[in-house]
C-alpha cells in the first residue's frame, strides 16, 4: 500500500499548480502526508507552523520554504493567513537536449542528489530578497494568467534553482539506511491511517503496521510527528469532516460515523478542539464564503 498524496498537480502538459488558500478564521490543517512532486511554500500574511520530516519550523510573513520530494510534512496555522504552495514535478525542468546545464544543474535536482533548503531566514539575505520575489511573481503570473505565463513562471523557477546554486545552499542528499528504514515505517502507518481511517483503529493494529510494540511504536511516532497516533488520526477524521461538512448536506451524526467517530458527542467536542468551532457553525461559515 502506497502512502502517498493521491491528487493530480497541475496536468500533463504542464505539471505545476499553485495553491493559494486564505483562512480569514483561523485554525488551518494540512495533516502529514508526502508527494513525489517539490513544493514550495510561501507566507505571505500570518504565520506558519509546519512539520517536515520530524523537525518543526515556523514561517513568520513574507518568509518561505523548500520541502524535498518525498518529504513527510503537515502545515497548520492559528489565525488568519494568507500562504501559496507552488508544487510541481522534478523533471518540468528538464531540457530536450541533454547538455552542460541539464547535466549539471538540472539532473541533480530531479536525480534527488541535492536537496533544497528547508528555510528561507537560512539563505544569504540578497539571496533571500530576490528569491521571494521570484515566487511572487510565480504565484501573480500563475493566477493572472498573461501571454506567456507558462515561459514565465518556468524562467522564474530556473532563476530560483540559479540563485541557490550561487549561494552554494543546495546541499548533498546523504541518508543513512536506519533513517531510510524509519520513514519507510512511519509513511506505512499514516498510509494505513489514512486509507482506513473510518474503521475502529487500535494501537496495537497500528504499531503492527510498523513492526513495533505498542510501547515503543508510540514513542516512535510521537519523536516523528510531534503528536500521539491517535491524535494524528483523530486529526485527520476531523480533517475528512470538514471537507464532508464544506461539500454535502449529509447529518452532522451520518459524518461522525462515515470518519470512525461512534460518539457524536466525541466528535463535536474534537472538531472545536482542532476548528474553534462546532461543526455546524463550520458549514455554516464555509458554505458563506
Amino acid at each position: 500500500m502506497n502512502f502517498r498524496e493521491n491528487r493530480t498537480h497541475g496536468t500533463t502538459f504542464y505539471p505545476l499548480h499553485v495553491y493559494s488558500h486564505h483562512d480569514k478564521d483561523g485554525f488551518y490543517s494540512v495533516a502529514s502526508h508526502w508527494h513525489e512532486e517539490l513544493e514550495w511554500v510561501y507566507a505571505q500574511t500570518g504565520v506558519l507552523d509546519l512539520r517536515i520530516q520530524g523537525k518543526s519550523y515556523t514561517l513568520q510573513e513574507g518568509e518561505f520554504c523548500f520541502i524535498n520530494a518525498e518529504e513527510l510534512h503537515e502545515i497548520r496555522s492559528e489565525g488568519a493567513s494568507l500562504h501559496h504552495a507552488i508544487v510541481f514535478q522534478g523533471d518540468f525542468l528538464d531540457f530536450e537536449r541533454y547538455d552542460t546545464c541539464e547535466h549539471q544543474f538540472i539532473r541533480p535536482i530531479t536525480n534527488r542528489t541535492l536537496s533544497f533548503p528547508t528555510l528561507s531566514r537560512d539563505l544569504p539575505p540578497e539571496t533571500r530578497e530576490n528569491i521571494g520575489a521570484c515566487l511572487r511573481e510565480i504565484i501573480a503570473c500563475y493566477h493572472d494568467k498573461p501571454r506567456c505565463y507558462a515561459l514565465h513562471i518556468k524562467i522564474q523557477i530556473l532563476q530560483v534553482l540559479e540563485l541557490l546554486y550561487q549561494a552554494e545552499a543546495l546541499t548533498n542528499v546523504a541518508q543513512s539506511s536506519r533513517q531510510e528504514e524509519t520513514w519507510s515505517k512511519l509513511k506505512r502507518v499514516i498510509s494505513y491511517m489514512q486509507d482506513n481511517y473510518a474503521q475502529p483503529l487500535t494501537l496495537q493494529e497500528l504499531a503492527q503496521q510498523a513492526y513495533l510494540s505498542p510501547p515503543y511504536f508510540c514513542h516512535f511516532f510521537h519523536k516523528a510527528t510531534g503528536m500521539s497516533p491517535i491524535a494524528y488520526l483523530n486529526s485527520y477524521r476531523i480533517q475528512r469532516a470538514a471537507q464532508m461538512l464544506a461539500q454535502q448536506d449529509t447529518s452532522i451524526a451520518q459524518i461522525a460515523m462515515e470518519v470512525g467517530f461512534d460518539n457524536q458527542s466525541y466528535f463535536i467536542r474534537k472538531f472545536r478542539e482542532h476548528k474553534r468551532v462546532s461543526p455546524r457553525e463550520y458549514r455554516r461559515q464555509v458554505r458563506q464564503v
